[in-house]
């Protein structure tokens, strides 16, 4: 009985998703003429795929940092991709550290801004399951490893595995986990996992997040 009542609960929050999330007309051009398109969840407005914009919002190019060495001492705002094969932008998008967030001409086209850990509560409440990464995941194993948590992506909001660059300049867990900055940190998903997460970074804690690299998804602006 039991079983049954959580599949029928599964049911209707698919049912509620599909009808209160969908993918909106709106896109969105950033200055090298990259095109997103958005999805509505809620009252918010996500963008679908993952920055991978090269300067900033005045025009100045975001240094593009490859080497270990270069990654290790940098302290400038500067971009990556992963495995410094480009190959990899045209899904995953770049892999921006944390002083492309911080920075006074802003990544995040007019209109649109870095999502707040406020931001990510708001996203939760709305889709309110302790499954939210399966709502939130690209739906099935097109870029995400096999699992038994896969994506079913009813929100849109098609996260993908783009992995990170640590502050050594290696890089990690493409096709395994997807790592999104936040203003102050940065939420996770696990290929293995129906959740979402918010604890590996978090430069209040730790300022050697600051030279780690994370994707970008964006949120406009009310």
């Amino acid at each position: 009985m039991t079983q049954i009542k959580d599949i029928y609960k599964i049911a209707v929050l698919l049912f509620f998703l599909s009808f209160f999330s969908c993918k909106n007309a709106e896109t969105v051009e950033d200055l090298d003429g990259n095109i997103y398109h958005t999805t509505k969840i809620g009252k918010q407005t996500w963008m679908v795929e993952n920055l991978k914009v090269t300067r900033f919002n005045n025009g100045d190019s975001i240094k593009k940092i490859t080497t270990n060495k270069d990654w290790k001492k940098a302290e400038q705002a500067g971009y990556s991709f992963y495995n410094n094969d480009v190959a990899f932008v045209k899904e995953y998008g770049l892999l921006y550290n944390y002083n492309c967030l911080k920075d006074i001409r802003r990544i995040a086209p007019k209109g649109w801004r870095i999502p707040t850990e406020e931001d990510l509560k708001e996203l939760e409440s709305f889709i309110n399951s302790n499954s939210i990464g399966i709502f939130l995941k690209e739906k099935g194993n097109t870029h995400w490893l096999p699992s038994n948590t896969v994506g079913n992506n009813v929100t849109g909001f098609n996260a993908l595995p783009g992995g990170y660059r640590d502050e050594e300049g290696a890089f990690y867990m493409l096709r395994s986990n997807g790592y999104y900055w936040t203003v102050n940190g940065s939420f996770e998903l696990y290929n293995w996992s129906d959740r979402m997460f918010q604890a590996f970074a978090d430069v209040r804690r730790d300022s050697i997040f600051k030279r780690y690299c994370f994707s970008v998804k964006c949120i406009k602006e009310e």
